[in-house]
């Protein structure tokens, strides 16, 4: 049982992702990054701290070992193996006059089901975002599937931004093939706005419209449960559904990472070792937080939330002036935890 939640962050330029703010159990975070002068300012700003181990990989990662052209963009985020269509969507209208190539340099690919095997380690979450190569690096981990991964978070498009780039259908086939569910998009909603028709005429009248042409968004796609049952059993089993259980609340799906908290303990329930953990407690605070939302209007809906934390944590979630005081020493109780 290791309640370390380990995550591989493959394109991580500027950082550690927003995805995981908020994060408060125990998490190693080891980066890939391609840029050697990126990777050199990550090691220098981003910091490891009691609860966060960060390491920076300058690397880069694909589907085979060897060598690939690079290609240099006008803005350095951007740079791929792949060429830029610049009269794709993407180039010609989202991102116009930062995709022309100033550089081509050979760089060594490597398998991140290798690298990862080098360190010992098998990453509970991937994260990806090569510029038009997600694909060829999630084939590369095509190994760590057999063994664990419980969720990906992955740069996809529906329309090629790069010449030969293999898109959204694809990524989602391979891994419904593999026991993932897509969770959800990230998406706001906005392609390039045609005729400049996308500021809301009226301010005070909601908005559901969408802008342009779809192209891209972050995909989410999370293992289901039985298939999580397939790889692990006993406690490690009910960890690893805790760590899927807080990723889903993390990637805008938090009413069913309650549901996978509330159905771990239902069929499995928490012993002692779990309960113990950082991951356990930090899991609980989040729920408190985000079922304590139904306080405000005490009927049904907050008796039943009340009643959802109280069946996972075997502990009274309470209301009016109670909720503060109680989610605050949770939070202290966490502070204080080694």
């Amino acid at each position: 049982m290791d309640e370390v939640t380990i995550v591989a962050d493959i394109g991580a330029r500027y950082g550690i992702h927003p995805s995981w703010n908020g994060f408060e159990a125990r998490l190693r975070y080891v980066a890939f990054e391609p840029d050697e002068e990126e990777a050199e300012r990550l090691r220098s700003s981003v910091r490891s701290t009691g609860t966060t181990s960060y390491e920076v990989v300058a690397a880069a990662l694909d589907r085979f070992e060897g060598a690939r052209d690079f290609h240099l963009l006008k803005h350095r985020g951007l740079s791929s193996c792949l060429k830029p269509d610049l009269s794709s969507e993407c180039f010609r209208y989202l991102k116009p006059g930062q995709a022309e190539i100033e550089k081509v340099i050979k760089i060594q690919v490597r398998r991140l089901d290798k690298m990862m095997e080098e360190r010992g380690i098998v990453p509970d979450f991937l994260k990806v975002d090569t510029e038009g190569t997600e694909q060829e690096v999630v084939e590369g981990a095509e190994a760590l599937f057999e063994r664990g991964v419980l969720g990906v978070r992955s740069s996809c498009n529906f329309q090629p931004c790069f010449i030969g780039q293999r898109l959204f259908s694809e990524q989602h086939e391979y891994l419904l093939a593999r026991d993932f569910v897509l969770l959800n998009l990230d998406y706001r909603g906005f392609g390039f706005p045609r005729l400049g028709l996308f500021r809301k005429p009226d301010p005070m009248e909601n908005e559901d419209f969408r802008y342009g042409i779809l192209v891209h968004a972050d995909g989410v796609w999370v293992r289901t449960p039985d298939s999580i049952d397939k790889l692990y059993d006993g406690d490690s089993r009910t960890i690893a559904r805790l760590k899927l259980a807080y990723f889903c609340m993390l990637n805008n799906a938090p009413d069913y990472g309650v549901d996978i908290a509330r159905e771990t303990r239902t069929t499995a329930g928490f012993s002692a070792l779990v309960r113990a953990t950082r991951l356990y407690r930090a899991l609980q605070l989040h729920t408190a937080r985000f079922l304590g939302r139904w306080r405000t209007v005490p009927d049904e809906q907050w008796d039943k939330a009340s009643s959802l934390f109280g069946e996972i944590f075997d502990e009274e979630l309470k209301g009016g002036s109670e909720f503060y005081p109680q989610v605050n020493a949770m939070a202290s109780a966490l502070r204080d935890a080694a």
